[in-house]
C-alpha cells in the first residue's frame, strides 16, 4: 500500500470519527415513563384548568399554561375596550368556545356579529355557542339568518339538519340533509349528512 492512499484511509476515518462525535446528543436520553398523561383531545374546561398536573413542564402542559396566559390576557384586554371596538373579540370567543364555554362566547360573538352583520363564518359560531348553551331557537334563527345570505352555504345546511335531529325532528333533518346530498353531493357536509342519516 502506498503513503498515498494511507493518508487518504485516515483522513476518511478521521472524518468518520468527527461526524459520529458531531452528531451523538450531548446528554444520555431522559427515560420515559411508561404512561404519560394526555390532554383530552380539545381545550379542556377553562375552569379548574390552572390546577392540571403539567403546568411548567415540557409538552401539553406548556401548552395548558401558554392558553391560559392568552386567556387571561384577551379576557383583561376585551373588558377595557369600548363595545364597537371588535379587535382579538373573535380570537377570544373561540378560545371559548373550544374551551367549552360556549354560554360565556355568545356575548362576543353576538358583538362581533352586530360589527359585521354578513360575517357567515362567525354567524356559524355563534349558532354553535347557541346551540352549546342551550339555546336551540336562538341557534336556528342565526343559522337560517346565514342561509339567507349565502343560500349555497352547506355548513349551515347541515347544522340546520342536525338543529332538527337533535330536537327528535327526524323528518325534517332527513329533509334538509337529503336536499344538500342532492344539491351538493361533493361537499364535505354532503359526506357528513350521509353519515348521519344512517343514524336518524
Amino acid at each position: 500500500m502506498n503513503v498515498s492512499r494511507l493518508y487518504i484511509i485516515i483522513g476518511v476515518v478521521l472524518v468518520a470519527v468527527v461526524l459520529v462525535v458531531l452528531l451523538l446528543p450531548d446528554e444520555a436520553p431522559v427515560p420515559q415513563m411508561t404512561e404519560q398523561p394526555q390532554m383530552p383531545p380539545g381545550h379542556p374546561d377553562i375552569e379548574g384548568m390552572e390546577g392540571m398536573p403539567g403546568a411548567g413542564q415540557p409538552g401539553a402542559g406548556n401548552v395548558r399554561s401558554e392558553f391560559m396566559q392568552e386567556y387571561t390576557r384577551l379576557e383583561e384586554k376585551i373588558g377595557k375596550q369600548d363595545a364597537s371596538d371588535t379587535s382579538d373579540v373573535l380570537v377570544y370567543a373561540r378560545m371559548l368556545l373550544d374551551a367549552h364555554q360556549a354560554k360565556k362566547s355568545v356575548p362576543l360573538f353576538e358583538r362581533y356579529v352586530k360589527a359585521a352583520p354578513k360575517n357567515t363564518a362567525v354567524m356559524l359560531d355563534l349558532s354553535v355557542a347557541y346551540f352549546e348553551s342551550s339555546q336551540p331557537d336562538k341557534a336556528e334563527e342565526i343559522t337560517r339568518a346565514v342561509l339567507r345570505v349565502d343560500p349555497k352555504n352547506t355548513t349551515a345546511m347541515y347544522n340546520l339538519g342536525a338543529l332538527y335531529a337533535s330536537r327528535k325532528e327526524k323528518d325534517k333533518a332527513r329533509k334538509v340533509w337529503n336536499d344538500l346530498i342532492t344539491n351538493y353531493p361533493d361537499s364535505p357536509d354532503a359526506t357528513r349528512a350521509k353519515e348521519m342519516l344512517k343514524q336518524l
